[in-house]
């Protein structure tokens, strides 16, 4: 099951990015089921929502916590394989 992590948990630190296709197959099955994420190497139950953060990085690459309505991205980890990826999740921008 996803959770977003708790004020004051440590995060894990990734050991390494998914491919393109990995991120891919995982912003697809994020936006079809939020709640039903498998890594595409690793299978069910083992990814995470770490946080939902502002689509926007500030010049010093941080990128403050938001809640998941409009743009935001959503931070995932995979705890078996041990790679992140943060994928932009909100509305979709006009056309």
């Amino acid at each position: 099951m996803n959770r977003i992590v708790e004020e004051g948990d440590a995060l894990p630190q990734p050991e390494g990015p998914f491919s393109d296709a990995e991120a891919l197959e995982l912003l697809m099955a994020y936006r079809k089921d939020p709640s039903n994420l498998d890594c595409p190497l690793c299978g069910p139950s083992t990814i995470e929502v770490l946080a939902f953060i502002e689509p926007d990085i500030d010049p010093s690459g941080f990128a403050s916590v938001t809640d998941p309505e409009g743009d935001y991205a959503a931070a995932l980890y995979c705890h078996t394989c041990h790679r992140a990826i943060g994928i932009l999740a909100g509305a979709v921008r006009g056309e």
